[in-house]
């Protein structure tokens, strides 16, 4: 019998998490926030694969209080990494096939 595995397990939270799906897949937002919210950090993005590309070019993202949503706009897999602070998370962009 094979087993089903979720791509995206349930996280176990604690205060040094961000929350929010690992995998994701192009056109699709996909909202995080931190476990906890501090005052002074802020969130910020990076493309550690995609090196000739600007962040204007393969995502948007919106800052909604502590949370942001991010959606990969450009056609084709890859990955992001959100920073919180000194928290980090790496989402990867599956493709769409």
């Amino acid at each position: 019998m094979i087993e089903v595995v979720d791509p995206n397990p349930p996280v176990i939270a604690n205060r040094n998490h961000i929350i929010g799906d690992t995998f994701a897949k192009p056109l699709e937002a996909k909202t995080f926030m931190p476990r906890l919210a501090m005052r002074d950090y802020k969130w910020s993005i990076t493309l550690p694969a995609e090196r000739n590309k600007e962040l204007d070019d393969v995502l948007e993202y919106k800052l909604e209080g502590n949370n942001i949503t991010v959606t990969w706009t450009a056609m084709i897999s890859g990955s992001y990494v959100l920073h919180y602070g000194p928290l980090e998370k790496t989402v990867l962009i599956e493709s769409l096939f």
